[in-house]
Parts: C-alpha cells; sequence; structure tokens
C-alpha cells in the first residue's frame, strides 16, 4: 500500500500522506498538538487498533499501514502568499519531521517498540515570513519536536490509562443466594 518512501530514518519509514479524506481522518480522529505557529494532527495505532474504532471503514487504509512507517502530511494556509512562501513552508516542515525522526532525543518514546506509535501526521504552519529567505529550518525544526514532545507525553498517559484498565479486575458481584 505505502509506496513512494521518501526518507527512512532509524528503521522508521517516511511515506506522504496522499489524498483529502486521508487528511480528513487524521483531522478527525487524530490528536492535535500546537505550539507557537504549528499545529499538528498526529493519528496514533492505538486509535486505529481501538476495538470500537476498529471497525469505521475510514480507518480501513490506515490499518492496512506496515508497523514502521509514518504517513506525513503537510500544509500551509492559502494566506501564506506567494506560492513560493507555502512550497517553502511546506519543504521546512517535511525536514524537520525528518530530522526529528532522526533525533533519539525527540522521539526516544518509539524505542524499542513495535509496532511505532504513530500512524499519521499532518502538520500545519501558521507562520507568515515577510520574506521567503527570512524563514529557515532552524526556526521551524525546534517547533515540530516540541509538538512530538507533546505527543509523547500524550502516548505514554494514553498507555498508562491503558495498563491500569487492564490491570484493574472487574468485581464480580456477590448475590444473596451465593455462599463463598
Amino acid at each position: 500500500m505505502v509506496q513512494n518512501t521518501f526518507a527512512e530514518t532509524n528503521n522508521v519509514r517516511i511515506a506522504p500522506l496522499k489524498g483529502h479524506g486521508a487528511f480528513d481522518v487524521v483531522f478527525e480522529h487524530g490528536a492535535r498538538f500546537a505550539y507557537r505557529g504549528v499545529t499538528g494532527f498526529i493519528l496514533f495505532r492505538h486509535v486505529i487498533t481501538a476495538p470500537e474504532k476498529s471497525a469505521l471503514p475510514e480507518l480501513a487504509r490506515f490499518t492496512a499501514i506496515p508497523d514502521d512507517t509514518v504517513l506525513v502530511g503537510v500544509a500551509a494556509k492559502r494566506r501564506t502568499r506567494p506560492a513560493v512562501m507555502r512550497n517553502r513552508v511546506k519543504r521546512l516542515l517535511r525536514a524537520s519531521v525528518q530530522a526529528a525522526l532522526w533525533d533519539a532525543h525527540a522521539m526516544r518514546f518509539h524505542a524499542g517498540k513495535t509496532p511505532f506509535p504513530i500512524a499519521a501526521i499532518v502538520l500545519i504552519c501558521n507562520i507568515i515570513p515577510a520574506k521567503p529567505s527570512l524563514l529557515h529550518l532552524a526556526d521551524i525544526q525546534p517547533l515540530v519536536e516540541r509538538i512530538f514532545q507533546n505527543a509523547e507525553r500524550f502516548c505514554n498517559h494514553a498507555t498508562e490509562r491503558q495498563r491500569t484498565a487492564e490491570s484493574s479486575s472487574p468485581i464480580t458481584p456477590v448475590s444473596k443466594g451465593d455462599t463463598a
């Protein structure tokens, strides 16, 4: 299903997220993280495999994604004019995602975990500099890394909640007629 991978970092493949429908699914079912002009919608694998959501037809395409692949979609608002600026912003977002996946500190929560906890990412940039040459990777990358750090906290918290829910055994009610 996933072809045309444009990068492979730390045994995690990055593939492009394509199509309006795929973006809509990530917007609807993903978690939203924002930091200083960059907004990220991250679709976690535990959401896809949740019993109540795994039967949804729009999530079916995401269940076919290999465990070591992350789909990445980037966008810049139309008010970011001219098109040269939008394209530069999108290139910088892709490069910063690749750098964040390469950086072990920003993505340490995937170490030793199979499958990779993130299935798809959509990043939207709202930063509008005066000239395209004034926007650099050094400006965008810390923002994206901060979004990944927030996603790491969210993912760890969600797995901790799931673990405590599984460990608490349900108490069976004892009726008046039962004797122990």
